[in-house]
């Protein structure tokens, strides 16, 4: 077995042979940046930005570059654009994605030709920005990426990875954080609107909130000194807001009513969960799209930013966490029918132990016919209320207490009793480990089969 250390090891090697099929244009190339640009095509809308337009975007050669590093705590810390950038390094064997393939194939011979299944399978940070002198660490995601779009059976694999790599000098990856950006996320939302012919509106038509200051959870994991460094030179946390107007409701694990609410609500100490309090629960968004489609997004970390750029794309827009729905998926998609269906999940969870959380949610127990009581209820606070109060154990909630149920109930809640949450934020590493790294590296845990050990 490989230790974390070298497992938050391994991701890059890709990214350079990717990049030397990126179409560059020598005569507007610097000594480390250049302009890239692939076609993308989908029907749009006259009021948005065509997808079939170039994507032109910045790009870097990291992958051809020596950089001065050192592993703390597991992590790679390199001087890169005169910043210290965190990494996670990036190991797998090219047949670990086999399941992850096979389970969506599963899934798409199950829902039928009437529903579209899709896969988003996103690179981490190493793929992209891992130097030359510590690739020797890393395996390639791009490669098994590959051998997954290979196993598809009529599933529409959304290849992102050029298009990252293609603006892999702009702001899509934090410095410290486990985590894409927002940016990272609306680029990767531009492909899957051309693999699924939506419109899609162009960044321009969003309105960017800055926060300064903002330092991911990969911190907690290297040495104090680092830790001092990247406190003077934290990242910034920039995310977007749809101008068009849309609503968004709350559910619990069994897909349960809870209340509506803002999809942004500012967390200063966890500014990754400013999306959906914290994007574990089960929520909906109903837009003024108008394009007669619906979408489901099931996800972990990485899909958590993606659902605001889908607003102008689709009437509604569901997104459940991979450890979090106890409905049956299959059901939950023929009971609200759901048109498309896309898997946005990052390279760890892929080929790791964590992606038998999809099967689960493909064969559990059904529950009967799901019902969405927002749809049906009143939007006045007092319909409002009475509809959580029917799904209340006690029967009795206030509002005040419905919220506070909402903001409790965690993610290894599997029967709906309150219990203090786990933030994305506390999700450092990969697999959703939380132990505490034992002299650089992680220790196996049999009890639930993590394949980590020093």
């Amino acid at each position: 077995m490989k230790s974390v250390s070298i497992r938050i090891m391994a991701a890059v090697l890709a990214a350079g042979m990717m990049v030397g099929a990126v179409g560059c244009d020598d005569k507007n190339k610097d000594s480390n940046t250049s302009k890239v640009q692939t076609a993308d095509t989908a029907v749009v809308s006259e009021t948005q930005t065509q997808i079939d337009a170039p994507d032109i975007g910045e790009h870097k050669d990291y992958d051809k570059q020596n950089a001065n590093g050192e592993y703390s705590g597991g992590i790679l810390v390199v001087d890169q654009d005169g910043s210290k950038r965190c990494m996670e390094m990036f190991t797998a064997e090219e047949e670990s994605g086999d399941f992850y393939a096979n389970e969506l194939n599963s899934m798409k011979d199950r829902l039928g030709t009437k529903v579209k299944v899709y896969s988003m399978a996103v690179p981490t940070a190493c793929e992209l920005y891992c130097p030359s002198n510590y690739r020797v660490d890393i395996d390639s995601q791009s490669k098994i990426m590959e051998n997954i779009s290979d196993a598809f059976v009529n599933v529409t694999n959304v290849d992102v990875m050029q298009t990252l790599s293609n603006h892999n000098a702009e702001n899509i990856y934090f410095r410290t954080d486990t985590r894409w950006t927002p940016l990272g996320a609306y680029y990767a939302g531009r492909v899957f609107a051309k693999a699924a012919g939506v419109p899609y509106a162009d960044i321009s038509e969003y309105t960017a909130s800055k926060t300064a200051d903002y330092v991911g959870n990969m911190s907690m994991f290297i040495d104090y000194t680092t830790q001092e460094e990247l406190q003077k030179d934290p990242d910034e946390f920039v995310y977007y807001k749809p101008k068009t107007k849309f609503k968004t409701y709350y559910y619990d694990e069994n897909f349960e009513f809870l209340t509506d609410g803002e999809f942004f609500e500012e967390v200063p100490e966890s500014m990754y969960d400013t999306f959906y309090k914290g994007g574990f629960y089960c929520v909906k968004l109903e837009t003024e799209a108008k394009t007669g489609r619906k979408l489901i997004i099931i996800k972990d970390n990485a899909g958590t930013a993606l659902a605001p750029f889908m607003t102008g794309s689709f009437d509604e827009i569901y997104v459940v966490s991979k450890d979090y729905l106890k409905a049956n998926l299959v059901e939950m998609i023929e009971d609200f029918k759901i048109t498309d269906v896309l898997y946005c999940l990052d390279m760890f969870t892929i080929t790791s132990q964590n992606v038998y959380a999809l099967e689960t949610l493909r064969t559990q127990a059904t529950h009967g016919r799901l019902e969405d009581n927002a749809t049906d209820s009143d939007s006045s606070d007092t319909d409002k209320a009475s509809d959580s109060e029917a799904n209340d154990t006690e029967g009795e909630a206030s509002e005040e207490s419905k919220i506070e149920y909402i903001y409790d109930v965690g993610l290894n809640n599997s029967v709906g009793i309150a219990e203090p949450s786990i933030t994305e934020s506390e999700e450092t590493l990969p697999n959703d480990q939380n132990e505490e790294p034992v002299d650089g590296g992680y220790d196996y845990d049999e009890e639930d089969g993590n394949d980590y050990e020093e």
